[in-house]
């Protein structure tokens, strides 16, 4: 049934190019490939994706599909698309190398390029974006070239008071931001926490304006606390203790999405040794020995080992696994997201670590893929994107190897499209 839709969308858009008067219709047939569409459902053997400048047209099998005979044939038999990844919690613009403070128009190309390189076609930046960020935006350019999509959440919101707070959303707003975010946390008692009528303020005013809004919290009793006040998506996992029937509950009463970024927590740990992706071909083909050298030096190391928060995010990594693995299984909403583009977080590489992470969490390669495609898309309400379907962007990874035998082969990128163009290496 599945195949005769898509054969149908397909006859239906043929028949009307008969019509059209344009001789130069830009089609590429990607034909013979194991299709993925991100949508969780059984792929689709010996596919045919359609596309035309940077859009799909259609999606069909290769005995039931008519390819246009002035279309481009790209032949991917044994091959597998899948679509561009999204990372629902990324950070853009201020990390050259492994130190911060570099924020420019120069540094968001970078890092866009970087996580295009890795097959992350789409980066939802949350927080400390700024004016330089807008022409990057993806309400502002559709077609980017050689770089991800960028949707941005501007300043992350603080305040010692709502009226304080409030005026940094509405800051957010005058600049033009396509998210809000709040952090509620006391980083391990080395902070003070923002307080509940803070941020039920900026809940209620971003909500006001239009926006939905991401929370970054630790805590099981804060994550609650903020489901039930409004927050549209948990952007880190619950870490201090297991998940318990009554949130699990609430979360999927209000249908919002878990944004586990495991990958957060490993990086503040593992480099007190080595790290083992550090001899990863996969790592080494954007980040060069001389990136990362300082992360080498046992001084360094030996700091991170002796560092009292570092080991405590350490030894609490496997409630996040547990609780990941729970809500999963509950089926609430997982969005795919890491936190990367901070300081020693490797953009585009985080990516492909954290889905590894998930299936050591246990989830399955299909929900993994699910939460880095569609869930993203739909819950953070990204139009267009994060399934393989007619009328959305042409945005696809073309791999050697099916993810759904091994998670780690989205490393296998063959080739990665955005807006139905070629990343260039």
């Amino acid at each position: 049934m599945k195949s005769y839709i898509f054969f149908c969308l397909a006859l239906l858009y043929m028949l009307s190019c008969k019509n059209s008067t344009s001789q130069d219709a830009n089609y590429k047939a990607f034909v013979g490939a194991r299709i993925i569409d991100g949508n969780g459902a059984e792929p689709l053997e010996d596919g045919v994706l359609l596309i035309q400048e940077n859009q799909i047209i259609a999606i069909g099998s290769r005995d039931e599909m008519e390819i246009p005979d002035q279309a481009e044939v790209i032949e991917l038999t044994g091959k597998t698309i899948i679509p561009g990844i999204i990372n629902g919690h990324g950070h853009v613009g201020d990390v050259q190398g492994i130190s911060g403070g570099h924020y420019s128009s120069a540094t968001i190309e970078k890092n866009l390029s970087i996580y295009a390189k890795y097959g992350i076609t789409t980066v939802v930046s949350l927080g400390g974006d700024q004016e330089e960020a807008l022409p990057f935006r993806h309400a502002a350019n559709q077609n980017p070239v050689n770089r991800s999509r960028l949707f941005i959440a501007g300043a992350v919101i603080s305040g010692d008071t709502p009226a304080e707070a409030v005026q940094v959303v509405e800051k957010n707003h005058e600049m033009g931001v396509d998210f809000m975010k709040i952090r509620v946390d006391d980083n391990l008692g080395n902070a003070t926490k923002m307080s509940e009528d803070v941020y039920r303020a900026v809940i209620d005013k971003s909500h006001e304006l239009g926006y939905q809004i991401a929370t970054h919290s630790y805590y099981l009793e804060d994550s609650r606390k903020l489901l039930e006040a409004g927050s549209d998506l948990l952007a880190h996992s619950v870490r201090d203790l297991p998940v318990d029937d009554s949130f699990i509950g609430l979360i999927k009463e209000k249908n919002i999405g878990y944004c586990p970024t495991l990958t957060r927590e490993l990086s503040t740990y593992v480099y007190e040794d080595t790290a083992a992706f550090f001899s990863d071909p996969f790592f080494l083909k954007v980040y060069r020995k001389d990136t990362f050298r300082p992360l080498l030096d046992p001084k360094r190391q030996a700091q991170v080992a002796a560092n009292r928060s570092s080991q405590i995010y350490k030894r609490q990594l496997p409630t996040a696994y547990s609780n990941l693995k729970k809500l999963n299984e509950a089926g609430v909403p997982i969005v795919f997201g890491t936190d990367s583009g901070v300081p020693t977080r490797f953009m585009g590489y985080f990516e492909h670590l954290e889905m590894e992470m998930m299936a050591e969490a246990g989830m399955q390669p299909m929900d993994i893929l699910v939460a880095a495609t569609k869930n993203v898309a739909e819950y953070l309400n990204l139009e267009g994107l994060g399934t393989l379907a007619p009328g959305h962007f042409a945005d696809f990874i073309i791999l050697d190897a099916n993810p759904l035998q091994d998670i780690r082969n989205t490393r296998s990128i063959i080739e990665t499209y955005i807006g139905g163009r070629v990343v260039e290496e």
